[in-house]
Formats: C-alpha cells, structure tokens, sequence
C-alpha cells in the first residue's frame, strides 16, 4: 500500500504462525485435557421425531460396573434454568436434555456417567426408554399452517419470530421501478462442519466454590449463559481459553454440552427413578 497511510497488516502479505505447532503434533484439543478422577459421559438420544416420555427406567444401566449415575431430563430442568434463545418467546424453554417431551429424532433426553467412555457408552444402551409417539411434520411450509402439529405446544404455533427488516425506501423504489420480476427461491439445507466435534471438561472445585470450563467454543457470552442456566455467579465459572478450537467456522456454541457437563455433579445427587 503506497500514500500517507501505510497499515502494518491490513494489505499486506504474512505467514501465519500457528502451523508449526499443529503440523509437529503441539496442538492441544479438549480431547487432550486429562484431569485427575475425570469421568465420561455418554449421552441417551430420541429416535423419534416427537414423542412424550412416559417413564425412563435406569436400573439395569446403574448395575452396570463403573457407572456413577444417570441424570434425565426431569431432573436436570429442576436443577437448571432454561437455556437464553434470544428472542421473546416466553412459552418456548430450551433444556439441555429434553424433560418430558422429545422434539426431534437425536433429541438428548438422559445422560450417563461413568469411569470411562466406553462404559457409558455400553450404560447408555441398557436405559428403556417408553416413548408415546407424537403427530409430527416435516415439510417447513406445512409447519408454518395453523393446524400444523406444533413442536411447543404452548406456544402459539409453530413460527417462534416474525419481523420485517426495511432499510430505506424500499415500496417506493418497487413503485417506481421500469421493471418487476417475481419469482421462488428455495434454499437447501446446509452447515459449517469444524476439523474438531464439539467437547467439554468441567470441573467443580468446592474449596473455593469455582467451576472450571475447557471447552471448544467460539461464541459470544459463553460463561454468561453457563452462569444463568446454572444459576450461579458469573464469578464462579473461569473460561479456559488455552485449548484449540478446531475450525469453528463460528458454529462452536456448544451450550448446552457445557451445562450438562457443569451440573452434573449436583443433578447426579437426584436418583434416577
């Protein structure tokens, strides 16, 4: 860049200075976190797409050698306030694990801990699970129609916002227009997919009532959220900030891994009936 201003970075070529680490093994991933006693967790999921949750039987996964307990979605909403969804949608409460009613097939709706990875895992397959299958759509237009089955039933249907956004004279740039064209778009599905999944250690430290977080997020207001869902201080949660996200892409806002992962020492306190 020539003239009066001449910008240190902006224009100019650089060789990033991340690479070595990464390429020579030095990368550190909240895989990589070991803490002394760490236990794992495996999560139990929806195979429906909606579908109340009449009982949720965990006896034969707490007999099972290693498992330290098993936490559902009942008892976690007692422990937890709902997630924030940013808009005015009182009626509408985002849980970590789905109390009482799963939405959507993958729906998160108990979790189990145990010594290590596989033993969860192996816990998580013994839960039963007895699900009243709900009416569900599929199609977003059928979706948007008022007799569609709705994925909140308390809330007013199934549309959660609607704003129009005018910037400038738009009507009257349409008005006056020498032409005018109308036509259908469709946008398909899509999504930004990280190098890295999405992992969590927590740690509760209750000398000095302090939960330490390592966490592969990139997201605005991290420990502000965790704070409210898990009604405490901000000033009890500390962020570690020193692991590497892994192509975030800005889609890393692993929420709600995180507060399950930070209650569960006082939602396991709750047997699982």
């Amino acid at each position: 860049m020539t003239g009066p201003h001449q910008f240190r970075w902006i224009s100019r070529k650089r060789r990033t200075k991340e690479d070595r680490r990464f390429i020579t093994g030095g990368g550190r991933f909240v895989a990589d976190v070991r803490l002394p006693g760490m236990k794992h967790a495996a999560l139990v999921t929806s195979p429906w797409p909606a579908a109340r949750i009449r009982s949720i039987d965990c006896r034969a996964a707490l007999q099972l050698d290693g498992v330290v307990g098993v936490a559902t979605g009942e008892e976690m909403a007692a422990e937890t306030n709902p997630l924030a969804n940013g808009v005015a949608i009182p009626n509408v409460k985002f849980w970590p694990l789905a109390p009482g009613r799963a939405r959507y097939v993958g729906d998160w709706v108990a979790v189990v801990v145990a010594d290590d990875r596989y033993i969860a895992e192996d816990a998580a397959e013994l839960i039963e699970i007895d699900y009243e299958p709900l009416p569900f759509v599929i199609d977003p237009e059928e979706a948007f129609q008022p007799d569609s089955p709705p994925v909140y039933p308390d809330h007013s249907g199934n549309v959660l916002y609607h704003r129009k956004f005018v910037w400038g004279p738009v009507e009257e740039d349409f008005r006056t227009a020498a032409h005018d064209l109308s036509f259908r778009v469709r946008w398909g599905r899509n999504s930004t997919v990280p190098i890295e999944t999405f992992g969590v250690v927590a740690r509760w430290d209750p000398g000095i009532e302090l939960l330490d977080v390592w966490a592969s997020i990139q997201m605005p207001k991290f420990t502000e959220q965790m704070a409210a869902a898990l009604r405490i201080p901000l000033n009890q949660i500390r962020a570690h900030y020193d692991v590497d996200v892994g192509g975030s892409y800005g889609v890393k806002r692993g929420i709600k891994h995180s507060v399950v992962a930070g209650i569960l020492p006082a939602a396991l306190a709750i047997p699982c009936a």
